[in-house]
């Protein structure tokens, strides 16, 4: 299981957002991933992003299936 990300300052992001609800970025996301998440649930876990209206969900998935598609390149 991935480990927690420790959050940004919002003055530090200087990227999109994936997550309104809890103001998770995409950079956000990538850090999760590179500390071992491999599921939309692990990433959730670890930034809270896709726990309240789960809009977000797709969006981790795609970048999820995209981050697996440049390891396995």
């Amino acid at each position: 299981m991935a480990s927690p990300v420790r959050h940004r300052p919002r003055e530090a992001c200087s990227c999109m957002y994936v997550c309104i609800c809890r103001a998770v970025t995409e950079n956000e996301v990538h850090d999760c991933i590179a500390s071992g998440a491999r599921s939309a649930k692990e990433v959730r876990d670890a930034t809270g992003a896709g726990g309240d209206c789960a809009r977000c969900v797709r969006k981790i998935c795609a970048i999820l299936k995209r981050s697996d598609e440049l390891t396995t390149a």
